[in-house]
């Protein structure tokens, strides 16, 4: 019998060849199998390649295995859908303000507890496999096999754009890197001629305001998710559109273009710049008479919101004060967040105390925007959380639009989300990411409201189904003010939206580009090249 003072302590020999490196192939394999990765062959082959080098010196052998785990996530970078992470160290600051428990939930969207449980259950079995077979050398040949398969892939079928829009076309069958630029480039061309015409102020009769509720994270795609779609919100509009694009999934870039919307649709690298005040709707409505007013339910530190809307929107007065209004959730950072029925009622009680006849508001809330907690529900996160503030904001802009029928006053409202919040996530970004602006966050639920004393609508709810964004709004504004809807007792819907600007699907962050051509989309991260933008999961 062993004394206890000489029992052998045991350790786990790493296995010769690759060893442990195996399963990180293994892993990429297999992900790649599924689809959730890309694989370069050349790059993975030349990567294992350097990890069997032969190496004597033990001091070597430490430095090589230091070096390559930064080596190897970069890699997995590179294989993933993920964005440049160049985009990710731009945006490290705004990182690094988040609170705790936010980040450790979005970490919890990239390793779920099913991928964890799969990796302990692979490690253990590459453990026992490595005993008995030479598993590097299988690994090599997966890898190399892996490589001739996604040569022999045939290429993603695509289309090229059909003449639905007005915008730009590229000629037929053609999607090469060239035909998609000269797509591009045609599409700004032609968007810089395009302008929307006011009535002369001496066309107009009765007064009316304005109200753009401008909501933040709120696309289609999220509303379907969350089960949101059969709300009775959406019955309440006159006009609703069905496939308008944000253009952008940002909140900031998304009030500039919401602001310029009497021009059509502008470059991203050209939003923070001068702008000629024939684009900038505030300042249009601003030679009518009307006054402007800003309301926010939030702060707007984060990212400079209120300071970039007051400098480059064309509202530079002061947001309406949250005084009396209660908090009712905070944001990612901590900061709090502002009852929406409190802030819009309160808004709209002084606003009918102003002498102005004529007053358009931009009121931004962002109690859907991801990472939010409910104060009193503070456990509760992610599409469950998303749908119950969803289904508290839906309530109150219902009822809120009941109150201002019952106001003997004349006011078009319009519901234009920033972005959508991306709830879904697809192959390229983790749910709750916006850094490219892919359809399921740039297709967003716009509709309007037409709301006077005796006034009412003499059709049916009109949808408008063609391509369109920010500049079908300011059109929509014009045609409101030319035919004089609130000197009459009934409006068609139709009427109203029979000559509204078709747009094509362009969207732009910064560093990166998503167009539609017929019915694929394609995704440009340097402005000359594409690739097909995968939306499924």
């Amino acid at each position: 019998m062993r004394s206890k003072h000489n029992t052998a302590v045991e350790t786990v020999v790493l296995p010769a060849g690759l060893g442990w490196w195996n399963l990180y192939f293994i892993c990429k394999i297999a992900l790649y199998t599924q689809g959730l990765i890309d694989f370069h062959a050349l790059e993975n082959f030349t990567f294992a390649a350097c990890l069997l080098l032969p190496i004597r010196n033990h001091y070597g052998k430490v430095l090589r295995q230091i070096i390559a785990i930064p080596v190897a996530a970069v890699l997995l970078h590179y294989d993933s859908f993920m964005p440049p992470l160049s985009r990710l160290f731009s945006q490290f600051d705004q990182l690094l303000s988040f609170e705790f428990s936010y980040l450790i939930e979005l970490l919890s969207r990239f390793i779920s507890l099913k991928m964890l449980l799969a990796g302990v259950a692979a490690a253990c079995i590459y453990y026992y496999m490595a005993k008995s077979i030479r598993v590097t050398s299988l690994v090599l040949i997966a890898i190399v096999a892996t490589g001739i398969s996604t040569l022999t892939t045939p290429p993603v079928a695509t289309q090229t754009a059909s003449n639905t829009t007005k915008s730009a076309i590229t000629s037929s069958n053609d999607t090469s890197n060239a035909a998609l630029n000269r797509y591009l480039d045609t599409f700004f061309s032609t968007e810089k001629s395009r302008r929307t015409q006011f009535p002369n102020t001496d066309t107009q009769s009765a007064p009316f305001d304005i109200l753009l509720l401008s909501v933040c994270s709120l696309g289609v795609d999220d509303i379907k998710l969350a089960g949101l779609d059969d709300h009775p919100l959406f019955q309440k509009f006159d006009i609703v559109f069905d496939a308008f694009n944000s253009a952008t999934s940002y909140s900031g870039p998304a009030i500039i273009r919401l602001s310029r919307a009497t021009c059509g649709q502008a470059e991203h690298s050209t939003l923070y710049g001068p702008v000629d005040p024939e684009c900038q709707l505030f300042h249009q409505l601003e030679q009518l008479g009307y006054g402007k007013e800003l309301i926010l339910n939030h702060d707007g530190v984060f990212d400079s919101f209120l300071e970039r809307t007051q400098r480059y929107s064309g509202i530079s007065s002061a947001p309406f004060p949250h005084t009396g209004v209660a908090a009712t959730q905070k944001d990612f950072s901590g900061a709090l967040i502002y009852n929406d029925a409190g802030m819009l009622n309160a808004w709209w009680k002084n606003r009918q105390t102003l002498d102005n006849d004529r007053v358009a508001a931009l009121y931004n809330t962002t109690s859907l925007h991801d990472g939010n907690r409910i104060l009193k529900k503070p456990t509760v996160f992610g599409v469950a959380s998303y749908q119950q503030r969803g289904n508290t904001l839906f309530d109150e802009l219902a009822t809120f639009l009941e109150n201002l029928e019952k106001s003997n006053r004349n006011i078009v409202v319009v519901l234009i989300p920033e972005h959508g919040a991306g709830l879904r996530g697809d192959k390229m970004q983790i749910s709750g990411m916006r850094e490219l602006p892919s359809p399921s966050i740039t297709h967003i639920p716009v509709a309007a409201k037409v709301i006077g004393p005796n006034l009412q609508r003499s059709d049916a709810i009109f949808h408008v189904r063609e391509a369109s964004s920010h500049q079908a709004l300011s059109q929509l504004l014009a045609n409101i003010l030319e035919q004089k809807v609130f000197d009459q007792t009934h409006f068609s819907a139709a009427q109203l939206s029979s000559n509204l600007p078709q747009t094509a699907p362009v969207s732009q962050n910064e560093g990166s580009t998503v167009i539609k051509v017929n019915k694929e989309y394609f995704i440009s991260l340097d402005k000359q090249t594409w690739t097909p933008y995968s939306t499924s999961k």
